[in-house]
């Protein structure tokens, strides 16, 4: 998520992605459900292995980065998967391009001619949805933006909470939401298409995860 070239990947990746990465490694012909998170839809290309025969005659098998596929639900790494396949500097169709284009289902909650909100299918609040720009522009993460993008950046700000309210979510009261821009592989972005998440409808805990 850093840009870097990929013989540098690794050194940005954090003790806690490098976990992350032991445990992502999986056997040939793993499959994943297409129903499963929104973040999950990222798919692993044909597995390739390697044997290597050290001088005291002991065996290895090196599997590539092309075999990294993340479990449903383990963001770090899904954040981690992205990284190594170079999706933050690719130009490719994201997961929301194609909800945006209507390619995949979703349910959308709000539309307007900048941005989508639509609920996530693995909410981790009672109420979870998020809001991205129908066109990324360059915002395939918050660390790239650019004055040019500070009016798109205020208007999903600013849709964020109509749609809050919108869902009775607003801050009056006792009421409240919590919104969130992950960046980055620390932290744990897994789709290169810049979005917030929008949480609550209950008592939310603070610190949201370190």
């Amino acid at each position: 998520a850093s840009g870097r070239p990929s013989h540098c990947m690794y050194a940005a990746v954090s003790s806690s992605c490098a976990a992350a990465a032991a445990r992502v490694i999986r056997a040939p012909g793993a499959t994943r459900s297409p129903q499963q998170h929104h973040h999950r839809f990222l798919r692993a290309s044909p597995n390739t292995t390697s044997t290597n025969t050290h001088a005291r005659g002991k065996t290895s098998t090196t599997t590539s980065a092309s075999t990294i596929m993340a479990a449903a639900g383990d963001e770090q790494a899904a954040a981690l998967e992205a990284h190594l396949r170079g999706l933050a500097d690719s130009a490719a169709p994201t997961i929301f391009d194609k909800i945006i284009s209507k390619d995949i289902p979703a349910t959308i909650i709000y539309e307007d001619n900048l941005c989508l909100a639509f609920r996530d299918i693995a909410p981790v609040a009672a109420t979870h949805f998020l809001v991205i720009p129908k066109i990324r522009a360059g915002l395939t993460q918050l660390s790239k933006a650019d004055e040019g993008h500070k009016a798109l950046l205020g208007h999903l700000l600013y849709t964020a909470q109509v749609v809050a309210k919108q869902e009775g979510m607003g801050g009056d009261g006792a009421g409240g939401f919590r919104v969130v821009v992950n960046d980055g592989v620390q932290g744990c972005q897994s789709v290169y298409h810049l979005h917030l998440h929008v949480m609550g409808g209950q008592q939310l805990s603070w610190p949201p995860g370190c």
